[in-house]
């Protein structure tokens, strides 16, 4: 007798299509298989990132390894799993295949969420963050499905970089307010010299 599947793909009010718990899924299960053709790193460069009409990125790639990728785009329903910042499941690798597995308990009609942990190359701006925003509405939501480790580093390194701007801005300051207390000390001495002549 086959196994009922645990998933079923419908429309999502996170974005676009999404994968829902077709049955009760008990934590630790393998759900569903991440497929595709194995292509090199070189050919999912040509790939890319797609965007949609609202102007927000899209990848379908799962790399294996540094050489690797999985291209979901030929691939079955698993691409349609979106991302989440409080996800009921996880990608877990088993040599070349990838399995998105349950990480709780799962209730019949749930959709199923992972963290995408996206590794995106150069400056993470607010505009980056928007071009990779997250919809998933959990109380947790980062905002976007950049790497939170990522979002993090590159938050505290516009944080020193504000500090130290903000530092040589005071700095630049206290040099103005001397250099004006010198010229105004000057004057009075000047002042005085004159006021000593009469």
């Amino acid at each position: 007798m086959k196994t009922q599947p645990y998933h079923i793909v419908r429309n999502s009010k996170i974005h676009g299509k999404g994968v829902f718990a077709k049955r009760p899924i008990r934590k630790g299960v393998k759900v569903i298989e991440y497929t595709g053709d194995i292509i090199s790193v070189k050919e999912a460069d040509k790939i890319g990132v797609q965007q949609d009409d609202q102007g927000h990125s899209h990848t379908m790639l799962f790399t294996v390894d540094d050489k690797r990728v999985i291209n979901g785009n030929t691939g079955g329903d698993a691409k349609f799993i979106n991302h989440g910042c409080d996800p009921n499941c996880e990608a877990v690798q088993y040599g070349d295949k990838v399995f998105i597995e349950s990480l709780r308990a799962i209730p019949q009609g749930q959709e199923l969420t992972y963290d995408y942990h996206l590794v995106v190359d150069g400056k993470i701006t607010e505009d980056v963050k928007k071009e990779y925003a997250c919809f998933c509405g959990s109380p947790v939501c980062r905002g976007t499905q950049i790497d939170a480790k990522i979002v993090a580093k590159s938050e505290k390194k516009q944080a020193k970089k504000k500090a130290k701007k903000a530092k040589a801005e005071s700095k630049k300051l206290r040099e103005k307010a001397k250099q004006a207390a010198q010229k105004a000390k000057k004057k009075l001495k000047k002042k005085g010299k004159k006021d000593k002549k009469k």
